[in-house]
């Protein structure tokens, strides 16, 4: 039997974050061992003979340490530390599953602890703070590029003002900024943000591990908060940040000092499902 036939017969279920989708697994039923091969994975996230998806997500009881361990994977198969959307999903999908109380919970992933909880229908989490911060790098500018950062949000984002996000050319450019030497030996995603009416914000993210354009990046959307605060451009403690899906992230953040000074980020959004299924063939 092939790793890809051995998947019959599993449920799942699909959830979005804003666009930004993934495949859930509970893992009371199904082991990661199961779903967790470069090979399988891909299979799963492929649009066009699988399910689809920008990642998969499987959820596993983590006590005392935690009610629930996230073990997330990006859909070219690599496994990452952390992904925005994929906790915010994960906070609501555990509330379903029983696995915690939506009222607050927290969930062990590679990048640290995260506290969560589901309010007015919309999961929030608290992530790990953001302290390494560069408010200019080392990289040259095509023109609409106005200013250059970093931030490490949990993975690392290079975040670039521009006059019009909508207009970049996210799958050309993006490529070379990901890998570039400045963004350090993993590469990092990278993030366009404009200003839109209303003291919003418009952002679009070149994704590592997905190696293109993501309708939506929760991390992403932490990084640029944080670089437009640092930048003295953000108004308001909250950043409310329009993804390419046409709905709205908000990013608070609260200024820390010890053990650096940096930024702790709250990030809300989606968490829907979209449908239950069980795998016959991939």
């Amino acid at each position: 039997m092939s790793a890809r036939s051995a998947l019959h017969g599993i449920p799942f279920t699909k959830m979005t974050g804003s666009g930004n989708d993934f495949v859930f697994f509970d893992g009371r039923h199904v082991s990661l061992e199961r779903v967790k091969s470069p090979e399988i994975i891909r299979s799963i996230c492929n649009r066009n003979n699988g399910i689809g998806a920008d990642g998969i997500v499987l959820l596993e009881p983590a006590p005392p340490t935690a009610d629930v361990r996230i073990h997330y994977f990006n859909s070219d198969g690599t496994p990452a530390d952390l992904c925005g959307n994929a906790t915010l999903c994960s906070t609501a999908m555990s509330a379903m599953l029983g696995l915690a109380t939506d009222s607050g919970m927290t969930l062990i992933t590679p990048a640290g602890l995260i506290a969560s909880r589901v309010t007015a229908g919309l999961p929030e989490i608290d992530l790990q703070p953001v302290t390494a911060i560069r408010d200019d790098m080392p990289l040259d500018m095509v023109p609409g590029e106005q200013r250059i950062g970093f931030a490490l949000a949990g993975i690392p984002h290079v975040v670039i003002l521009c006059t019009d996000a909508d207009s970049v050319d996210v799958e050309g450019r993006g490529p070379l900024l990901r890998r570039h030497a400045a963004s350090g030996p993993a590469g990092a995603n990278v993030n366009w943000v404009s200003p839109i009416p209303g003291g919003h914000w418009r952002y679009r993210t070149f994704e590592r591990g997905v190696e293109g354009e993501t309708l939506a990046c929760g991390t992403g959307a932490v990084a640029t908060a944080v670089l437009l605060t640092s930048w003295g451009l953000a108004a308001t403690p909250t950043v409310t940040i329009r993804t390419s899906s046409g709905r709205y992230l908000d990013v608070r953040l609260s200024a820390t000092t010890a053990p650096a000074s940096g930024y702790q980020p709250t990030l809300r959004g989606e968490g829907r499902v979209v449908f239950r299924g069980v795998i016959e063939s991939i």
